[in-house]
């Protein structure tokens, strides 16, 4: 409907114009009067309308600039009269086959922001002096510019109409049955519409810290999944406010979520995540344009996160004082981990490399028989924090699979990440480690990895690689990595 509308529109806009040549020819006495837009990204003139009597005359829908005589007079921004044989030879007015009835030629020219876009000429016999049509051609421009202005008003008019509808539909796509991971993985991808030179990630609790788990499927350069959230960054100011919070990057600053970031350009919009008041993550949008974020967007991209925070808040099974995203020992629920290696694997980047594996102790059947089940649980969350790549200054994190049994995802630059989080991991736990109860423990880890590639299609193929290279370690009793 707003397309047929927005032809009206064109349609009756070039109407409008040839009657203005028409009556523009007859008023000032001319054979001939054209309109022709000037293209100079093409380097061409554009005919739109013309009005003649002569019969010897034939129009080009399209020719080059340099196949015109407009072309010395492409720029002008003032009326200009030229005499035939004088000023210009008549062998250049190519468009008159047989001969050429014409002595005076009068150039208008219509500027818009600066620039001629497009060229009114009259071509008559009968020289006039150009003060007797000065006023003609002063209504005339006139004219021209009220209906051109008229016209792309209306058309920017329903240019914004068909945007917001289009951002009305993205809304109904965020449908409150959706899981809570969905609904943050399809609020993060609407977001990433708006930006061509970044992306969006979602940040939220879990192994006692605050990480990235999620990037936008399309996002640029996006933030290091694991990447754990530092006070005096622009996503923990949010979290504090509860308000969603614009900043521009100068001289590198502010970070957008820690001070582990690389160079930080543009600008980006950190947007909480509020859920029955309680701050569950925050959504920051972030591109190296920082024109993109014009208030419309802002609003949009806030919306967003609103609906989200609402669809989910109304669905909601937890408590209000419980982690949405995590399990009870605080790892990243299977929803959640098994999205972001699902966006993971179509994402290729030569600098960065990112694992998943499985990690699980090695000692278990003596830990079940030693604990009693309230002393396993909390065995299961002090393990869960332990294994926080965050605390060995690895970008990571740890999710559940099943009981004792852990997913973890590395992303990083370095191609021996993964080894050097397990051998900080084994030499913490050399010695045992201290359970929060006070209690001390041993316990040792097995673990199976895969690096993500091309050759995966899906979550479902990297898990049934790490579980191989889980069985592996367990029988060859070293972690072990599977490649395909």
């Amino acid at each position: 409907m707003g397309s047929d509308r927005q032809d009206k529109a064109l349609r009756e806009f070039k109407h409008i114009l040839q009657d203005l040549v028409f009556l523009f020819r007859t008023s000032t006495g001319a054979e001939t009067a054209y309109l022709c837009w000037v293209n100079k990204l093409r380097e061409q003139f554009v005919w739109e309308t013309d009005s003649t009597v002569v019969p010897n005359i034939m129009f080009h829908d399209r020719i080059q600039f340099d196949h015109f005589y407009l072309n010395e007079y492409k720029d002008i921004t003032e009326p200009v009269l030229l005499t035939t044989e004088v000023d210009i030879p008549k062998a250049s007015l190519k468009h008159y086959f047989d001969f050429v009835p014409v002595n005076q030629v009068v150039l208008i020219p219509f500027v818009n922001k600066g620039e001629t876009v497009a060229i009114t000429v009259l071509e008559s016999e009968k020289v006039t002096s150009f003060e007797k049509i000065q006023n003609t051609i002063l209504a005339y421009n006139n004219a021209l510019v009220n209906v051109l202005n008229t016209y792309l008003e209306v058309v920017d008019l329903h240019e914004e109409q068909k945007e917001w509808e289009e951002y009305e539909q993205i809304l109904n796509l965020l449908d409150y049955k959706m899981h809570r991971v969905d609904l943050i993985k399809k609020s993060l991808d609407s977001i990433q519409g708006f930006l061509s030179q970044g992306g969006a990630s979602f940040i939220t609790k879990g192994m006692d810290s605050w990480n990235v788990v999620m990037n936008s499927e399309g996002a640029v350069k996006p933030l290091s999944l694991g990447l754990q959230l530092e006070e005096k960054s622009l996503c923990y100011e949010a979290l504090e406010k509860g308000e969603s919070i614009f900043a521009m990057h100068f001289n590198n600053t502010p970070k957008r979520v820690s001070s582990k970031e690389k160079l930080v350009e543009g600008a980006s919009y950190a947007i909480p995540v509020l859920i029955n008041d309680r701050r569950q993550g925050v959504i920051v949008a972030f591109d190296q344009d920082p024109l993109v974020f014009k208030e419309a967007v802002k609003h949009k991209m806030s919306n967003l996160g609103r609906i989200t925070s609402l669809n989910i808040q109304s669905v909601g099974k937890k408590s209000a004082d419980e982690d949405l995203f995590t399990n009870q020992y605080g790892a990243f629920i299977p929803d959640l981990w098994e999205k972001t290696i699902n966006c993971e694997v179509k994402r290729t980047s030569p600098n960065v490399h990112t694992w998943f594996g499985l990690i699980s102790p090695e000692n278990l059947s003596s830990l079940r028989t030693r604990f009693r089940l309230d002393d396993l649980h909390r065995l299961q969350k002090d393990t869960v924090s332990l294994l926080n790549p965050s605390n060995f200054g690895i970008n990571g994190y740890v999710g559940f699979n099943s009981d004792y049994v852990y997913t973890f995802i590395i992303q990083s630059e370095q191609e021996d990440a993964v080894e050097q989080w397990l051998s900080a991991v084994h030499t913490q736990t050399n010695s045992g480690i201290t359970m929060s109860d006070g209690n001390n423990v041993e316990i040792s880890f097995k673990a199976g990895y895969t690096l993500l590639n091309p050759e995966y299609s899906d979550c479902h193929e990297v898990l049934t690689a790490a579980k191989k290279a889980l069985d592996n370690a367990v029988k060859n009793e070293e972690a072990t990595l599977v490649q395909i």
